[in-house]
């Protein structure tokens, strides 16, 4: 996960992480847990966050999946 871009987006939106912690349905400590990469984000709030912050599929991907990604172009 690029968690630089997923906060350069958050900050971007005019948001704090609290207020997209409530806006997506969890806890603040739940998300400070995912962007610390300690558990991952649910495919429901990816698509809630991505809504949020109006991600384009590319952004989506760059952002949630960039280790996949990597991965595969290393191969």
């Amino acid at each position: 996960m690029n968690t630089d871009d997923l906060n350069a987006e958050i900050a971007r939106n005019g948001l704090t992480k609290p207020q997209l912690a409530k806006k997506i349905g969890v806890s603040k400590k739940c998300l400070y847990s995912r962007l610390k990469g300690e558990t991952s984000f649910k495919q429901e709030e990816i698509q809630k966050i991505a809504s949020i912050l109006g991600l384009n599929e590319e952004k989506i991907m760059n952002i949630f999946f960039a280790e996949l990604v990597s991965q595969r172009k290393l191969k």
